[in-house]
Order: structure tokens, then sequence, then C-alpha cells
């Protein structure tokens, strides 16, 4: 029988299979908890400000040959469906129409139920004949709100390109797009081939446009994704967080004498550093564990490094770290982590390791 006040093998093996259950739980929440945590990417805005430039002359009133609609329903449809799906990123936003020349809503801060109702203010039936289309007129109005738009800015045009009264619209398209951080974006509504040529003209006047067929943006819903995402923002990683403390602190050279749990000089000088960080990283328990190389039997083994993990304890508690926030555990020869086939992996295996809890 062991001696009073001394722990029986099987008591300590009961004690040393608790705390194995205790950190395996730990070791399983944690890896939980990170992949719980994958974080989604971040969307960056491209742009500060943006407006909807829409043809409003007779042409757009005619159905669009692809898909039998009048093309300024389709405008309307478009710009609804974009509307749905611009993030929340603080943009500035206005919608403004040429042929006739008109300000739907002005440039502000963007609210997405009130640029429903702009967009739906919009008529739709309205006559075709004696509405010509001044496609370089509406530039020329259009000229001194974008200037005033905060920047970067996109100008998103949304027209079948027909333009029948006054200068080329190219020419005219040219004084915009030269604007510093100003882009124009083309949704193309055109079902003629010159209508077509001239968009594409307008397009290249900006390196940065993105330019596309109405049709297919309202047909094709990763289209239209496409579309959002290349004008209104970019998606980046999430910056990556500080890196968490080390949850096991490995006092690697406060190794011990066989058979001693006695500390020398340089283990001390680590473990004053150690209890720096710890009383800098307040309310986290830890637990103390002891371990020894594989020389002796199991049960004295235990008892060496549970005595080990107690020293490292009492100097913690001596340096100003609470002793409520420390417990104690000797491992014995069970996890060693080097190897005890040679004197220096015997040596090594002789530690104790912090554990944060």
């Amino acid at each position: 029988m062991p001696e009073s006040g001394e722990t029986s093998d099987l008591e300590a093996y009961m004690k040393f299979a608790r705390y194995l259950a205790l950190l395996a739980a730990l070791v399983f929440a944690c890896a939980s908890s990170a992949l719980a945590a994958s974080p989604e990417k971040v969307l960056v805005p491209k742009i500060s400000s943006f407006d909807f430039f829409v043809d409003y002359s007779g042409s757009m009133a005619m159905k669009h040959a692809k898909l039998g609609k009048d093309k300024i329903v389709v405008a309307k449809e478009l710009m609804t469906a974009i509307n749905a799906k611009i993030p929340a990123l603080g943009y500035k936003g206005g919608l403004h129409t040429f042929a006739p020349s008109s300000e739907v809503i002005a440039q502000g801060p963007w609210d997405r139920a009130g640029y429903e109702k702009g967009i739906k203010s919009l008529k739709s039936n309205f006559d075709i004949f004696g509405r010509l289309t001044p496609m370089s007129q509406g530039f020329e109005k259009a000229l001194p709100y974008v200037q005033n738009m905060q920047r970067k800015a996109a100008v998103i045009l949304i027209s079948d390109g027909e333009a029948n009264v006054g200068m080329d619209p190219v020419t005219a398209a040219k004084a915009v797009a030269a604007l510093k951080d100003v882009c124009i974006h083309v949704i193309s509504l055109a079902d003629t081939a010159k209508g077509q040529a001239t968009l594409d003209a307008i397009s290249k006047l900006s390196p940065c446009s993105v330019s596309v067929n109405g049709a297919d943006l309202l047909n094709n819903e990763k289209a239209l994704d496409k579309f959002v995402r290349d004008v209104f923002y970019d998606e980046q990683a999430p910056k990556a967080a500080a890196a968490p403390m080390e949850e096991v602190i490995v006092l690697r050279n406060v190794q011990f004498a066989l058979n001693s749990a006695k500390l020398d000089a340089s283990a001390t000088s680590i473990l004053t550093e150690a209890a720096r960080i710890i009383k800098a990283n307040p309310g986290k328990k830890l637990l103390v564990a002891g371990h020894t190389c594989n020389l002796g039997t199991d049960a004295y083994n235990l008892k060496l490094s549970d005595a080990r993990a107690k020293s490292v304890k009492d100097f913690l508690v001596k340096q100003g770290v609470e002793a409520s926030r420390l417990d104690t555990f000797g491992f014995g020869e069970s996890q060693p982590k080097y190897d005890n086939g040679t004197e220096q992996g015997r040596s090594m295996n002789r530690r104790v390791e912090l554990s944060f809890r």
C-alpha cells in the first residue's frame, strides 16, 4: 500500500486519463472553431459614384428585335436588376436621360429603394414620332454634372446607339471620357450594325470600359452578376488578423537534470519572461504540464513530472502570476517530443509546457 498522502499508480493514471480527455476536447473545440471561422471575401468598391445615362429617344420606344419588348422597357428592367445587386458600399448615384435630357435622380447618396422609385418614374409609353436622338447633345449636357461626380466615377450608358441629330456622338463623348477617373460603361440595346458601331466606338474611349449586350444581361444572371462586379466592386481576401498568441508555450530551455525538479539560473530567466507574457494576457487560465524522459518507472516519472510542473508554478506565482490561474499536471514519459534513444533527446524531453485554456 502507498504511504499516507501518496498517490497510487491507479489514481495517478486515472488523473492522467482525465487530463488527456480535457486536452482532446480543447483541441477539438479549437479545430472546430477554426473551421467555422473561415471568412468570406470582402467586397471593396471600385468606384465612389455612378450615373445611369439612359437613351430616352423615339427609337427606344420601338421593340427590341430579339427580346420583343420596347427598348425603354428593357432598359428599365436592366436598371432594376442591377440596382438590386449593387452592394451597399457607400456609393453616390444618379440617373439622367438624354433625348430629351433630364435629371431623374440627382447625384447623391445611393439608396436602393429611392433608386428603384426613380427607375419606375421613367415613362415607357411615349410617342415615337418627332422624338429624334441628339446623343451628342446629351453628352454635352452631361459634362457639367459628371465633372462634379465623386471620383472614381462610372457613367453607365444604356442606348441602342441610334443618333440622327447633331454632331458625331463619339466626338462629344470624348470630353466626358477625358475627365480624370471617369469611365464610360456601355449596355447595348442596339439592333442595327450602325448603332452597335457607335456604342463600340464610345466604349473604346475608356480603357476601363465594360461593354455588354443588354439582352445577354437580362437573360443570364451570371452575366448580370459579372457586370455588377466588374463595374462596382472587387473581391479581396480579408486582411489577416494579428496572429493569436501561441496556445502552447514550450519552455524549451527549462529542462531538468535527471531525477531533479530544481530550476537552474537559465530556466529562471526564461520563466521571468514567460510570467510577463502571462500577466499581459489576463483572464486566461493555464495548465502547467511537466514531462520526463523514459528513464525510470512510469509511476516514478509521473511523480517527477508533477514535481517539475509545481516547481514552475511556484516560480511564476513569485513573479506575480495569480496561483488561481495555474493548474499543474505531470504527464510523466507519456508525451515525448524528442528521441529518447539519445541523451540529447532525453534531456529535451525533461521539459515543462504552458497551455492556455
